[in-house]
């Protein structure tokens, strides 16, 4: 099996996005996401974090340059290729790859009939729209605090990449098996642990891609492709000290949310169906008022999504949300265990 060191600088940039929407969820680059927010221009920010929750946090965006492979240079040969893709292959990719072309197409002529949310139908009716929202969002992101970033840390990149392929060479399965304490690999199978354990058959694939990053621990998964899976290496950088063990905020509040008898069932009916305020007050014999104090507080946690619909208003669950309750919580827990596995090269 062939094994590569490589890194990109678009998915470094996403990466970099994806902290400054969740910076509670990655404490050693907690202090950077916090001074890059009271540099940046109020509408950069709030376009960061508003598309990086339609785009799974920017990780749709690092799947596309993954899925093709583009072993760009820079962050804008990345950039121009994405908002140049022909417009289904670029909906297609930014809605998750949850619905085939077919659907796709079908959806641009009449979305009426579709399970996509507002803005989604949006993306699907105006591709163009959406590609020069992100092309101008790159750009700027990138000019305005990036670019300098980028040159800041290549040789921190460079210097843990060239080490890490010593250790590679020395003895692979044991450096591969120091990638990440939730990474376990032996002579048949790869298992990243996340929340649930995901197994793979190394016979199946032909090569695994490491690519090393400053921004994405405490992730590591970063897709599985056709005979390739591409994991995440840290790169420790000199500020990038953990920023304490506090539980995260919202990790707190999703589990305040979750306490209560009445909440959960609620949590549990609109997962498997949208309903209204009416219907599930009706459901479960509780005041009108009553499901919208549980519903307010279930949205302030992420759980439920709202929809319009004529004259009413649908709640349904946050599969995604929920999914990723499991890699939190097991995130938090591993915390003390992640600090043994940065990867902190000597440049001095």
């Amino acid at each position: 099996m062939k094994i590569e060191i490589a890194f990109s600088p678009f998915n470094e940039m996403m990466a970099s996005m994806h902290v400054l929407s969740n910076p509670v969820h990655h404490p050693y680059r907690k202090k950077w996401a916090e001074e890059t927010a009271s540099m940046l221009p109020g509408w950069m920010l709030e376009e960061i974090r508003t598309v990086g929750a339609f785009s799974y946090d920017w990780f749709y965006l690092i799947n596309i340059r993954n899925e093709y492979d583009l072993n760009e240079k820079t962050p804008e040969e990345a950039i121009e290729f994405i908002c140049s893709m022909k417009d289904d292959a670029f909906v297609f990719y930014l809605l998750g790859e949850q619905y085939s072309m077919e659907d796709i197409r079908t959806w641009k002529k009449d979305h009426r009939m579709s399970p996509l949310t507002i803005e989604q139908k949006d993306l699907v009716s105006h591709p163009a729209k959406w590609k020069e929202r992100l092309h101008h969002l790159f750009y700027e992101y990138n000019e305005k605090l990036f670019a300098r970033e980028l040159f800041r840390i290549q040789p921190w990149v460079a210097k843990a990449s060239s080490l890490f392929q010593q250790k590679l060479d020395h003895h692979l399965l044991t450096a591969l098996n120091e990638v990440h304490p939730d990474v376990s690999i032996d002579s048949e199978y790869l298992r990243v642990q996340k929340g649930e354990t995901y197994e793979f058959r190394l016979k199946e694939f032909s090569s695994i891609t490491l690519q090393p990053s400053t921004f994405i621990t405490p992730h590591v998964m970063l897709g599985v492709y056709p005979g390739r899976i591409c994991l995440g290496l840290h790169v420790a950088v000199p500020e990038m000290k953990a920023g304490g063990d506090e539980p995260p905020a919202d990790l707190i509040d999703l589990f305040k949310a979750l306490g209560e008898a009445s909440r959960l069932k609620i949590l549990r009916d609109v997962l498997t169906h949208p309903y209204s305020t009416k219907q599930l007050a009706e459901k479960h014999e509780l005041a009108e008022a009553t499901i919208s104090n549980h519903i307010k507080i279930l949205q302030r946690a992420g759980l439920v999504k709202s929809e319009r619909r004529g004259y009413y208003i649908f709640y349904s669950g946050n599969r995604d949300r929920m999914e990723s309750l499991r890699a939190d919580l097991s995130q938090f827990i591993s915390l003390p265990l992640l600090e043994q596995f940065i990867y902190e090269p000597d440049l001095t």
